[in-house]
C-alpha cells in the first residue's frame, strides 16, 4: 500500500487496486496558471511484500495527474505481475496568507487557519536558515557589442551594460547571488540575456551561471561579483545602473533560527501564551500568531536591512504506523528583516570611565587620536607629499614621545610605502619605525600584566587587559615586521649575508618572537620559514610552509606559493616546481575570462 497524503483541498479516500511490475514508478507534474510548468519525479522500487508511504505537496482547485508505469529496468528478474493496493489520502490547511513576513520590529504577525473538509490537527513549525544581505553596485559599465553580431535586422544596436559588486565573507560559507528583478525570468523576460561569475581578488573565478543561480562554497576572503544584462535600448539599461543585488547564504545548523508561537498578540513580551497546537474544526477558523526571533538569536554579521528567510508548516502527516509523524510537505515561505543594531552602551561606559580623568586631559586625548588618525590618511605619492609627512611624524614624535600606538601607526604607514624605488633604503626604514615600537614599550610590565587573570566584574582590570593585549600585538607585529626586512636585506645584498653581526641581528629578534606569539601560525609562519631556510634546512621549511598554505582559510596568497617553488627549486626538485609553476597559471589567472 502506498499512501499519498498532499496538501490542499480535502477529498474523499480512493482505493484502487494495480497491477505493477518490481520497480514501478510515478511522477507526478503541476500545472499552475500563470506559473513556469513543474515537474516533480520520484522513483519507487517495490519487492514483495512491501509497504510504501510518501507525501507531496499539491494546490487546491487544480487537477491532479498521476502517472504509473513500469521502469526502463523492471522485469529482468521476473516476469510475474504484482497486485498493489494504492490509497491516496487528501489533507488541507488553508491560511489567509501565504508568505509571512515580520518587519523587524517586536509585534508578531496573526495567522488565520482553516480546516477545508475534515479535522486538521494544526501544529506549526517556522525555521529561519538563511540570510540575504543586500548590495547596490560599485561600479558600472556600458559597451556596445561588435556589430557584425550583436545588431538587430532593425538596426538597433544591443548594448552590455556590466555591474561589478564587492562583497566580504569573514567565514567560509555557501552563498548564492539572487536577482529579484531577473532571476527565474526567460521567455518572459524583456533582457536578451544576464550572467554573473564570482571571483576572487587572485582573478580567479569561483562560480558563473544565469538566470538560475546556484549555490557555491567560498571560504574567507573578499569577493568581487560582475553582472552582464544586455539590450537595445540603453534608457532602460540606465535604470539598472542601481540595481540591487542579495547575496543568500545558508546559515549553519547551530545558527539556525526556530520561531515561536503565541495564542495572544502580547506574548513574546509577556512569555506565555505559547502555542504549541490545536484540533481544527471544519468550517472554524484558529487565530494565532508568529514571534520574531530574539536579538541575541540573530546570527553575526547580520547588518540591518538584510532579510532572514525560511520556511513554515503547519500541519503534520500520519503514516501507517500512527507513532510516526512528519511535518507536512506544503511549506510557505516566510522572511524577517534584521532590525537596526541597538545603541552601543560600552562608550557610555567609557565616557564614565573618563571622568576620572580631567577634561583638559580628555581634551588632549581626543587632540592626539585625531592626529594619529589624519597621519594615517596621508599619502606619500611624490617628494612633497612625503616631505611633508616626515615633518608631521618628527612633530608628532616629539609632542608624544614613546607613546606606541603612534609608533605602531607610523610603522604602518612606512609599509604601505611604494618599494620600488629603492627597496634598501625601504627596508631600512621598516626596521628603525620597528624599533622606535619595541624601545617604547615596557616588556617587562607588559609580561607581568599578561600573566594575571583580571576580575570580570571589574571594569578598569578588563579596559587594562585589552589595552595590554593590544599592545602585546603591536609588539610582535614590530617584531615580525623587522625579521622580514632584516631577511629581505639579506637576499638583496647576499655579499653581506654573511656577516655574523647581521645574523645576530636576525637571530635575536626571532629569539623575542617567539616569547610573545607562536611563530608557527599563519600570521607569523612567514619569518619562521625564512629562518629555517637562511640555517639551510629548507625541508623544515617547506614543512611549515606547507602547514600554513593548508590551514589557511582565506584565499590563497601568491608570495606564499612563489616562496614555495623557491624552496623546492633549492632542494633540487626539478619535476615538482615544474609541476607547480604549471599550477600557478589556475590559482592565479592573469586576467579574468570575457562574458
Amino acid at each position: 500500500m502506498c499512501q499519498l497524503g498532499p496538501h490542499g483541498r480535502k477529498l474523499p479516500c480512493a482505493h484502487q487496486p494495480l497491477i505493477l511490475l518490481e520497480g514501478s514508478f510515478w511522477i507526478l507534474f503541476r500545472m499552475c496558471p500563470l506559473k513556469r510548468p513543474i515537474k516533480w519525479e520520484s522513483v519507487v522500487t517495490f519487492s514483495s511484500p512491501s509497504i510504501k508511504n510518501f507525501s507531496f505537496p499539491v494546490e487546491g482547485g487544480l487537477t491532479l495527474e498521476l502517472s504509473i508505469a513500469q521502469f526502463w529496468s523492471s522485469g529482468n528478474a521476473s516476469h510475474e505481475p504484482t497486485c498493489v493496493d494504492f490509497e491516496i489520502v487528501f489533507h488541507g490547511i488553508s491560511i489567509d496568507q501565504k508568505v509571512i513576513a515580520l518587519d523587524g520590529s517586536e509585534s508578531p504577525m496573526r495567522i488565520v487557519a482553516r480546516s477545508l473538509l475534515a479535522s486538521e490537527r494544526l501544529v506549526p513549525v517556522a525555521t529561519l536558515n538563511k540570510i540575504k544581505i543586500p548590495y547596490r553596485p560599485v561600479d558600472s559599465n556600458f559597451c556596445p557589442l561588435p556589430i557584425s553580431r550583436d545588431r538587430l535586422p532593425s538596426g538597433k544596436q544591443i548594448i552590455a551594460l556590466t555591474l561589478t559588486y564587492k562583497f566580504k565573507l569573514e567565514d567560509g560559507a555557501e552563498v548564492k547571488p539572487h536577482l529579484p528583478l531577473l532571476n527565474n525570468r526567460i521567455y518572459d523576460n524583456k533582457f536578451e540575456s544576464q550572467f554573473y561569475r564570482i571571483s576572487d581578488s587572485n582573478k580567479c573565478v569561483y562560480s558563473s551561471g544565469d538566470v538560475y543561480p546556484s549555490y557555491v562554497k567560498l571560504p574567507k576572503g573578499e569577493y568581487t561579483l560582475q553582472l552582464y544584462i544586455r539590450h537595445e535600448n540603453v534608457q532602460i539599461l540606465e535604470k539598472l545602473k542601481q540595481l540591487v543585488l542579495f547575496i543568500e547564504r545558508k546559515l549553519e545548523k547551530k545558527d539556525c533560527i526556530q520561531l515561536s508561537f503565541y495564542s495572544e498578540p502580547d506574548g513574546p513580551m509577556i512569555g506565555n501564551a505559547t502555542f504549541k497546537s490545536s484540533v481544527l474544526v471544519p468550517g472554524e477558523p484558529e487565530a494565532f500568531y508568529v514571534g520574531p526571533p530574539s536579538r541575541e538569536k540573530l546570527p553575526k554579521g547580520a547588518p540591518p536591512g538584510s532579510v532572514l528567510v525560511g520556511s513554515i508548516t503547519y500541519g503534520i502527516v500520519s503514516s501507517f504506523n500512527k507513532k510516526d509523524e512528519q511535518h507536512a510537505p506544503a511549506s510557505y515561505s516566510i522572511l524577517c528583516i534584521v532590525p537596526p543594531s541597538k545603541v552601543d552602551d560600552t562608550k557610555e561606559k567609557g565616557v564614565s570611565v573618563e571622568t576620572k580623568k580631567s577634561i583638559s586631559e580628555r581634551l588632549n586625548d581626543e587632540v592626539r587620536d585625531t592626529k594619529i588618525k589624519f597621519l594615517s590618511g596621508l599619502k606619500q605619492g611624490n617628494e612633497d607629499n612625503k616631505s611633508a609627512w616626515t615633518e608631521l611624524v618628527a612633530s608628532l614624535k616629539s609632542e608624544y614621545p614613546k607613546y606606541t600606538p603612534l609608533l605602531a601607526k607610523i610603522l604602518e604607514c612606512v609599509l604601505q610605502e611604494s618599494t620600488s624605488d629603492d627597496k634598501i633604503n625601504h627596508h631600512k626604514e621598516v626596521i628603525v619605525a620597528a624599533d622606535e615600537v619595541v624601545d617604547s614599550i615596557d616588556k617587562e610590565q607588559l609580561a607581568k600584566l599578561l600573566s594575571l587573570k583580571p576580575d570580570p566584574e571589574d571594569e578598569e582590570s578588563q579596559k587594562t587587559k585589552k589595552k595590554m593585549e593590544e599592545t602585546r600585538d603591536q609588539l610582535a607585529d614590530a617584531l615580525y615586521q623587522k625579521g622580514l626586512a632584516l631577511a629581505e636585506i639579506e637576499s638583496l645584498k647576499p655579499d653581506e649575508s654573511t656577516d655574523a653581526s647581521a645574523k645576530d641581528v636576525f637571530e635575536e629578534n626571532y629569539k623575542e618572537l617567539i616569547k610573545w606569539v607562536d611563530a608557527k601560525s599563519t600570521k607569523y609562519g612567514t619569518l619562521t620559514v625564512l629562518r629555517e631556510r637562511r640555517c639551510g634546512r629548507c625541508g623544515t621549511a617547506l614543512k611549515v610552509l606547507n602547514d600554513m598554505i593548508q590551514e589557511d582559510s582565506e584565499q590563497p596568497k601568491k608570495k606564499l606559493y612563489d616562496l614555495k617553488i623557491q624552496l623546492i627549486e633549492e632542494i633540487g626538485w626539478a619535476h615538482v616546481s615544474a609541476y607547480e609553476k604549471q599550477w600557478m597559471h589556475v590559482r592565479f589567472p592573469p586576467s579574468l575570462p570575457p562574458f
